[in-house]
């Protein structure tokens, strides 16, 4: 068994350790051979002065990620993506339905694409969807969407206007969010424009006032990140959404894995 890992910004090994606990136990607790992090490029500006998109860059991640699953062709696999990451997971999901019986779990952090009735059993719902659309993918009875209240990438209302902003972009959602942040406007009209909603007309009734105020709120909780506390923090059963994303993946594996042996017509994977 082989756990395949594609993150937003590095962030496995190379983040504040919340990623790699996860990682390093899950790890331990299946006895996979190996975790290894998926190679994607961050999309960005070339010598060429040639933007790559984020098109470009998860058809990369996806390359990379079926290279990976092709070196060990007898092996089991867990798919774990985190942020901007998890579409390189979907990407090859749908590209791949020829490996979907080799996928044993799927954990989504943070997912752009989750879909609004889409979260971890065992927590409560947070609220929103993915500011970049909506992904069930090909095995949703065992793909499990981890998101908490007031994440502005997995948990943004319907009508936000950063998901227009982001559907206009080549970009991740990170990078879209990044450069608003840079000289983040003072006034209402200034931030529609910065969000390209003037390239809407229809919606510029509901513009100005609520949504507006909501987007930079959105904006404001993704530069603090204090909300990227609460996945790792205990929840009322002493629980962290993270722990329980580990032990759904563990029950997971284990049943597909080892099924029952009074089953007859079910092999071990």
């Amino acid at each position: 068994m082989r756990i395949l890992i594609a993150d937003g910004e590095g962030a496995y090994r190379r983040s504040s350790g919340v990623m790699d606990a996860f990682v390093d136990d899950l790890t331990f607790r299946l006895g996979a051979r190996a975790a290894v992090r998926v190679r994607w490029p961050e999309p960005e500006q070339t010598r060429l002065h040639r933007p790559r998109s984020w098109d470009a860059a998860s058809a990369a991640g996806v390359a990379d990620l079926a290279r990976l699953v092709g070196l060990h062709p007898s092996d089991g696999i867990v798919l774990l993506g985190c942020c901007c990451g998890c579409r390189v997971i979907h990407d090859w999901l749908d590209a791949h339905p020829e490996q979907l019986d080799r996928v044993l779990a799927v954990g989504l952090l943070s997912d752009p694409l989750r879909p609004r009735d889409r979260w971890l059993p065992g927590t409560g719902d947070p609220g929103g969807q993915g500011v970049a659309g909506r992904r069930v993918g090909p095995v949703p009875d065992r793909t499990f969407w981890v998101s908490v209240p007031g994440d502005p990438l997995s948990g943004i209302e319907r009508d936000s206007l950063l998901r227009a902003a982001v559907r206009d972009s080549p970009l991740t959602p990170d990078q879209v969010y990044r450069g608003v942040l840079e000289d983040l406007p003072e006034s209402r009209t200034q931030l529609a424009m910065r969000l390209h909603v003037l390239q809407h007309p229809a919606e510029w009734p509901m513009v100005f006032g609520r949504r507006l105020d909501e987007a930079r709120a959105a904006l404001l909780r993704y530069e603090d990140r204090a909300y990227t506390a609460q996945y790792s923090e205990p929840g009322p059963d002493g629980r962290s959404p993270m722990e329980i994303l580990g032990d759904r993946i563990v029950d997971e594996v284990r049943a597909r894995h080892d099924p029952p042996q009074d089953l007859p017509g079910r092999l071990a994977s």
